[in-house]
């Protein structure tokens, strides 16, 4: 199958030919696309960012990822919670006792009720049987769980099984991924620190020019930040995506490169100037 750029990837495979990223979000709630190359995995329903892939189709149907999780979600609705077995006992018993004492209410009124006594007796055995309602209590836990693992698998939260749901109230600690599940998902330019002998526009009117093209979650918020700031963003020439490490290009005349330490190692670039800020501002979990 060949794979072009903004296709969704149908089916589990392994890539043949070509490189990518694929933005796996549906799956890992990660907003960072994931480089793909020859022999790496592919999976059903992710979306194919900026190359052309081919690959071979491992998994179809119900074998691939995304249809195990949906059947997942349904085993879950249709799974039975520990407590649906009590509320089945306590119906073994409650429902033939309502159903006893809308007979003897019927009998009861039947002869000693107001006239007419037939009608007043049905009224008074119907009414036992509608405020009883003893079809609740079997109907209620199974619509909660149904319910419930809905919602859930909505919001991108997959539940196990009923008993999972259940014992989830008694949790005193719950560990969870941070991108994508507490945050949006969504990166946004926060801060620039900008190196003696630049101002912070300049910084990020060179940034946004290199970056203004591509479809990379960090680099939609570069542009997206230098658009709020009401900076212009410069055209770029000559320019040349590394992978895994960054770009470089021609802005105003200038030879720039945005991208990791590795990159800036490679280029010759020294960054202790401002290292002591950037490892600051990732321990506060940025970028």
């Amino acid at each position: 199958l060949r794979i072009r750029p903004g296709d969704a990837v149908p089916v589990d495979g392994i890539v043949l030919e070509g490189r990518s990223s694929i933005d796996e979000s549906m799956l890992s709630g990660e907003p960072l696309p994931v480089e793909k190359t020859e022999g790496d995995p592919l999976t059903g329903g992710t979306l194919n960012k900026n190359g052309s892939l081919i690959m071979r189709a491992e998994r179809i149907g119900a074998e691939t990822t995304l249809a195990r999780i949906v059947e997942l979600v349904a085993k879950a609705q249709r799974s039975r919670a520990p407590i649906q077995g009590l509320a089945d006992r306590v119906s073994f018993y409650f429902v033939p006792a309502v159903v006893v004492v809308a007979i003897v209410a019927f009998i009861a009124w039947a002869i000693i009720g107001p006239q007419p006594s037939l009608v007043f007796a049905i009224v008074s055995a119907v009414s036992v049987l509608i405020i009883a309602c003893p079809c609740a209590l079997g109907l209620a836990t199974p619509m909660s769980i149904m319910t419930a693992t809905g919602r859930g698998a909505h919001a991108g939260v997959l539940i196990k099984d009923a008993e999972a749901l259940e014992r989830f109230a008694s949790v005193d600690t719950l560990i969870v991924d941070k991108t994508g599940t507490l945050t949006e998902g969504r990166p946004r330019l926060t801060d620039l620190v900008a190196a003696e002998g630049i101002t912070q526009d300049d910084l990020l009117a060179f940034a946004a020019g290199l970056e203004k093209g591509s479809e990379h979650p960090l680099a939609e918020a570069i542009v997206e930040g230098a658009r709020e700031r009401e900076v212009k963003i410069p055209d770029v020439g000559g320019f040349e995506a590394v992978t895994g490490k960054g770009v470089s290009g021609t802005v105003s005349g200038k030879d720039v490169a945005l991208g990791n330490a590795a990159m800036m190692a490679v280029l010759g670039i020294h960054i202790a100037s401002i290292s002591t800020s950037a490892e600051a501002l990732q321990a506060q979990g940025k970028t």
